[in-house]
């Protein structure tokens, strides 16, 4: 309906952009009178959501097809899609700024925080990036999809790759900080 993807939305909510409430199972529900107040004063740039076909892979299919996945609790799941929200809305923050405002700073902030977290996971870095890269892929698939100029889609997409690299890099260098038998428990 917004043309977001569900990461911004929950973002918005959690920056007070739009009211949320909450289920007694934890699940964000959202008035629609709310969401129609927020798409008619929304920037029109943000990102749209690509449509997904029967042959696209949904990310928890994914995830769930992973040896590791079975070793990654609820709880670990919700830290981890909070610091990709954050991810997300700084992303966000770092495409609407003029280029001589953007700052690479909160890439590698919340990398470092995202790394933390899937080091609790006992993932390898090669691991780490496969996730990371996983969760990149659908970042572009959004900004791919969004309705703007090809010149401004280049662009959007540059710079993307630019921020996500720096939380990436940020993410691989506070795994490789782990001791080796952290990073290798089955030796």
């Amino acid at each position: 309906m917004l043309g977001v993807d569900e990461t911004t939305l929950r973002a918005w909510a959690d920056a007070g952009k739009v009211r949320v409430y909450r289920t007694p199972g934890g699940h964000r529900r959202f008035n629609a009178s709310d969401v129609d107040t927020l798409l008619r004063e929304a920037p029109r740039h943000h990102f749209a959501r690509p449509p997904r076909s029967s042959e696209t892979e949904s990310p928890r299919h994914w995830f769930a097809s992973r040896p590791w996945f079975t070793r990654v609790d609820d709880d670990a799941w919700k830290r981890a899609r909070v610091q990709c929200a954050r991810l997300m809305h700084a992303l966000e923050g770092y495409l609407d700024a003029r280029a001589e405002m953007q700052d690479l700073g909160g890439a590698r902030r919340i990398g470092a925080d995202l790394g933390r977290e899937v080091a609790r996971w006992g993932l390898t870095p090669a691991q780490s990036t496969e996730v990371f890269l996983h969760f990149k892929r659908g970042v572009f698939d959004m900004l791919s999809a969004a309705p703007r100029a090809p010149s401004g889609r280049i662009r959007s997409l540059r710079d993307a790759d630019a921020f996500l690299g720096e939380a990436l890099q940020a993410m691989i260098g506070v795994l490789e900080e782990r001791p080796a038998q952290a990073r290798h428990p089955s030796r």
